[in-house]
């Protein structure tokens, strides 16, 4: 009864009237009992439980068979339906309790998420960095009501309870694969066998990219150098079907030539456009330096992607899980896109290096596309104007009033979770700052990062106005 009035508060604190402009936001799915996701394997929960990083980078992480059924409380929705499980990530592989890839031999819709619509792979996040456990679903509210709603692809996302060949395995977070698809990713997809170079990418800037080229069945790699950006530089990670080196060569040079178009207007006020065969640049005449970037990128997208990056303070941000797209099908609209944000453990300020609230961050860092057009007077326009609209919406204080929700409704199902992995609170993670490896519950964490986001908000609110 509890979570059920909890809920309905929050339905009534974030307002029920879609007309109300303040009111037009998107919410996940608060069901006040969380749905069940059971995963039986033949290896007794092994892949779950071996593997660390080292396993990764060597290739010895592979898929296991397993059957899935999926409960939401009232009924059962999948019933021992057949699909493939490994440990997935990075640096979470060495965290005790991993997060799971799940690859099912035939499409299947996962609890109403995105529309209801079927796919084969699915997300479960282990949360365990992130003490509160809500840093993503805080990052993916707000994602959603910066990017979702104009028209970029985010994941949806449900908390969930695991069990695993009969035994439980805690609460996770639901998410969709960052992946090409109708409704996903939503640009033209290669398919197999096609070479043609004309056709939908997405990429990640990526700071694992060498290991990925080194893996045993890595994906594919390119190299950029992106002038005039301070600090270490990475490469990209393509993260969509590659048949030929050519097309890897391909889109190399189109980011390349991306890059160097937008810095050499931002720099030197020279102006660029693609010939018609997207393979090299032509001077052109422009009436602004906004005129010449918005003929290689998708701006809004980019405007999006900095606001919520400056809000949430990701340090991934210049590191990996920095996605983007590029549609040169006859269909797409032939610009860099900057969308399906992903990998928030991080942020809100829990790391040591990173806990600040106050300043600005995208600009400094190390993400070169954020970096190069931070300090332009147009884009900042266009930031603050977004702002605005964000603010008119009353985003930030339902943002909050949102982490409060989640932490009094679910409290049960988090301290759950605990039971089940206890030396999270006990042994804390050296990663993270003293403030948060004092806390001993989801709630005491919960708060820092209610105080954390709501300075940040006050700070950009003066930034921005």
């Amino acid at each position: 009864m509890k979570k059920i009035l909890s809920l309905l508060l929050l339905l009534c604190l974030l307002g029920a009237s879609a007309a109300a402009e303040e009111d037009a936001l998107w919410y996940p799915q608060l069901p006040p009992e969380l749905p069940v996701i059971s995963i039986t394997t033949g290896d007794n929960s092994h892949f779950a439980t071996a593997y660390v990083r080292e396993d990764k980078l060597q290739g010895r992480i592979e898929y296991v068979d397993a059957a899935i059924t999926v409960s939401d409380g009232e009924q059962l929705l999948l019933a021992g339906e057949k699909a493939q499980v490994k440990a997935r990530g990075n640096w979470t592989l060495d965290y005790p309790k991993k997060s799971i890839r799940i690859k099912f031999d035939q499409k299947q819709s996962m609890l109403g998420l995105n529309g209801s619509r079927p796919y084969k792979s699915w997300v479960l996040l282990a949360e365990w960095k992130d003490l509160s456990m809500l840093n993503s679903a805080t990052a993916l509210f707000l994602a959603h009501n910066i990017l979702g709603a104009d028209g970029y692809y985010c994941t949806d996302y449900r908390f969930v309870h695991l069990e695993l060949n009969g035994e439980y395995w805690g609460l996770y977070l639901l998410a969709e694969q960052q992946e090409i698809n109708p409704g996903r990713v939503d640009i033209a997809e290669n398919e197999a066998g096609n070479t043609d170079r004309y056709t939908g990418y997405l990429m990640e800037y990526d700071a694992y990219f060498n290991e990925e080229a080194a893996h045993p069945n890595g994906d594919p790699v390119f190299e950029v150098y992106h002038q005039g950006i301070t600090g270490e530089q990475y490469g990209y990670t393509i993260k969509s079907r590659i048949e030929t080196s050519r097309q890897v060569a391909f889109l190399r040079s189109c980011i390349r030539l991306t890059y160097r178009a937008c810095h050499a207007a931002v720099t030197e006020g020279k102006h660029y456009a693609f010939n018609e065969k997207h393979t090299e640049l032509v001077p052109m005449e422009s009436t602004s330096v906004r005129e010449t970037v918005e003929r290689f990128i998708d701006l809004p997208s980019l405007v999006d992607t900095y606001i919520l990056n400056e809000i949430v303070c990701n340090p991934d941000l210049g590191w990996s899980s920095f996605y983007m797209s590029l549609d040169l099908s006859e269909r797409g609209n032939r610009k860099l896109t900057f969308q399906a944000p992903w990998d928030f453990d991080s942020a809100f300020g829990i790391r040591t290096d990173y806990e600040a609230s106050q300043g600005d961050y995208a600009r400094y860092a190390g993400n070169p596309w954020l970096q190069l057009f931070a300090d332009e007077p147009w884009f900042q326009v266009m930031v603050k104007a977004r702002w605005a609209e964000l603010k008119a919406q009353r985003l930030p204080e339902k943002t909050l009033a949102l982490i409060s929700t989640l932490t009094e409704a679910y409290a049960a199902d988090f301290a759950r979770n605990y039971d089940r992995w206890p030396s999270r609170i006990t042994e804390g993670n050296h990663e993270l700052v003293e403030a948060l490896n004092s806390c001993r519950s989801q709630q005491e964490a919960a708060d820092y990062l209610t105080r954390w986001l709501s300075d940040r908000f006050d700070y950009l609110n003066d930034r921005w106005k």
